[in-house]
């Protein structure tokens, strides 16, 4: 928000309050992954690097609002600030998309062709994908924005002013960063139902059902596999009601640089930091393999607290019996 003339509070400070539960919920999954051994699988890693991303822009929206606060001079700091821009949270946030949109195409290879998956992911596989995943937006994004908009305008934060930059960050990186998780996660979960609706029809060709017979399999198809429905749905769901509000409110911000909009946009904003909270939390709860070992940590922690406070009173009991029974013959006495 480079050009913005109103601003309704200062969105560096909202983010970083924001960040404390990001950098909870996705310092607990990364934990939970990395001090399980049997958890520690390729689908996992991509999971976990997910995380990360989503720590690091934390970090971001932390060190943004700190300099904010302190009122640091940009002439004086041009490097700091070259670093600590809009560039940089759509390039981290580009690391968090790519990383949703590769656990969408992990899910749709593994369940289409599982045997080619099993093979072809590797440790040195898994470990190009994820370098890459965090490459590819810094070389795509970051570097070309904040380049010319040095050599141009001799300023990182001027890139708004440069109107080719601006048009290419505004209507090709933006929407690639947002638009593709979405419709790859369309494309994997559409194919993996058509792959199950073309092995259920192989199926009937080698029996006799009746047309009622076959209309009914395929509703009870559509009801057996609800829950991946739903799955998609719901991410979908989240991720637009997250994102897709922002980009188009941004937008219009910035090209008709109206007051009114201002409002809208900074709020916006603040609820697709949101969005990074309920990310490790999404993929717990439909992830299956994770959420037992959720809840099994849970329970295990929680059996062992009440087992530490029903310690402290039986402790406390049996110092206090030889107190009172001393007091009682003391008066005998």
């Amino acid at each position: 928000m480079s050009n913005a003339t109103a601003r309704p509070f200062n969105r560096h400070v909202m983010a970083a309050i924001l960040t404390a539960p990001v950098l909870i919920t996705n310092l607990v999954l990364v934990v939970l992954i990395c001090a399980q051994r049997k958890l520690r699988t390729p689908s996992n890693a991509i999971v976990c690097n997910s995380c990360i991303a989503c720590i690091s822009l934390g970090i971001i929206y932390i060190s943004s609002a700190i300099v904010s606060l302190n009122k640091v001079s940009e002439q004086d700091h041009v490097a700091l600030f070259c670093f600590l821009n809009e560039p940089t949270e759509l390039a981290l946030s580009g690391v968090v998309t790519f990383h949703i949109t590769i656990l969408s195409l992990e899910r749709f290879f593994s369940v289409i062709y599982p045997f080619k998956y099993e093979r072809l992911m590797t440790i040195r596989n898994i470990t190009l994908i994820l370098i890459s995943l965090w490459i590819i937006p810094i070389c795509v994004i970051f570097i070309p924005v904040t380049v010319t908009s040095l050599s141009i305008g001799g300023n990182c934060d001027k890139w708004a002013a440069i109107p080719r930059v601006r048009v290419v960050f505004l209507y090709v990186l933006f929407p690639l960063v947002l638009f593709v998780p979405s419709i790859i996660t369309i494309l994997a979960y559409s194919g993996i139902m058509y792959k199950i609706y073309v092995i259920t029809r192989q199926t009937w060709s080698q029996r006799t059902y009746t047309n009622y017979q076959r209309n009914s399999s395929r509703y009870q198809l559509m009801v057996g596999h609800r829950k991946a429905l739903f799955q998609m749905l719901m991410l979908l769901t989240i991720y637009a009601l997250s994102y897709f509000p922002f980009y188009a409110f941004y937008v219009i911000y910035i090209e008709s640089n109206r007051r009114l909009l201002a409002m809208a946009a900074y709020v916006t904003y603040v609820i697709s930091i949101i969005y990074l909270i309920f990310h490790p939390i999404l993929i717990i709860a439909f992830t299956v393999t994770l959420k037992e070992e959720f809840i099994k940590q849970i329970r295990r922690h929680f059996c062992l607290s009440s087992r530490i406070a029903k310690n402290k009173v039986h402790i406390s009991t049996t110092v206090d019996i030889p107190a009172k029974t001393n007091f009682v013959s003391t008066i005998a006495y």
